[in-house]
């Protein structure tokens, strides 16, 4: 926390008044820094709420944060058990109003960590069974990056899971196109093992139900951005030799 506190100072102590999209967010940025999370979110709300303002991504964004941090520390989810839930519900909000990603980079910390903890929970409902919550978790990670080409995989899974065939054959369908064009987001290490993870587990998925030849089609989609990678090499090898 107190290194992610360091990079918001670094990043915005001269410029962030003149970053924001239609206001002044200084305000919430202090609060965030001192650990004010419930007000964070209450100023928050004022400017979603705000016919000025209510496109703007940067108050989203520090709500999602905020509930991220409570739901963190039991001090705040005494307070507030649904602070996770809400978390979720103001990222998504905030992809919509910053399609371009422009704020993005100076909070790569938090995005990192919140995709790792949407990614285990998409893999902990998935072992469960539990597959209306796994549908969600990849759904949010989609939200986040649309052209998260494993969670469009794991999604096309659950969606087999729950037997929707015509769900399932639009999320595969996504996520080959984006690996054939070449457009599959790798811009960061979470969203590139997602994709690693999704291709073995799906590819092997598919060959233990007697599709090897499909399973290879996958694998090769892969093939090249995986290429020094043991683990996918020997599935590779497996499956196809």
């Amino acid at each position: 926390m107190k290194k992610f506190i360091a990079v918001l100072i670094i990043a915005f102590g001269s410029t962030f008044i003149a970053s924001a999209q239609g206001g002044d967010y200084q305000d919430l940025l202090t609060l965030f820094v001192d650990e004010k999370y419930d007000k964070v979110v209450q100023k928050a709300v004022k400017y979603n709420e705000d016919d000025k303002t209510k496109k703007d991504a940067l108050p989203y964004l520090f709500a999602s944060m905020s509930y991220f941090e409570m739901s963190r520390n039991d001090k705040w989810t005494a307070k507030v058990p649904d602070a996770y839930k809400y978390c979720l519900k103001y990222i998504k909000s905030y992809a919509k109003y910053d399609p371009q990603k422009e704020f993005r980079a100076d909070y790569e910390d938090f995005f990192a960590d919140l995709r790792k903890s949407i990614i285990a929970d998409g893999e902990l409902m998935l072992d469960q069974q539990k597959y209306t919550k796994a549908k969600s978790s990849y759904s949010y990670l989609l939200n986040i990056e649309p052209n998260d080409a494993g969670a469009e995989i794991y999604l096309g899974m659950t969606f087999v899971a729950m037997k929707q065939k015509k769900d399932a054959l639009a999320s595969f369908e996504r996520a080959k196109q984006l690996l054939t064009e070449k457009t599959a987001s790798t811009e960061t290490t979470e969203i590139t093992n997602l994709l690693k993870n999704a291709l073995i587990t799906y590819s092997n998925q598919l060959a233990e139900n007697g599709g090897k030849a499909e399973a290879k089609e996958w694998l090769e989609l892969g093939l090249e951005m995986f290429k020094d990678d043991k683990e996918y090499k020997i599935t590779y090898e497996t499956i196809g030799g």
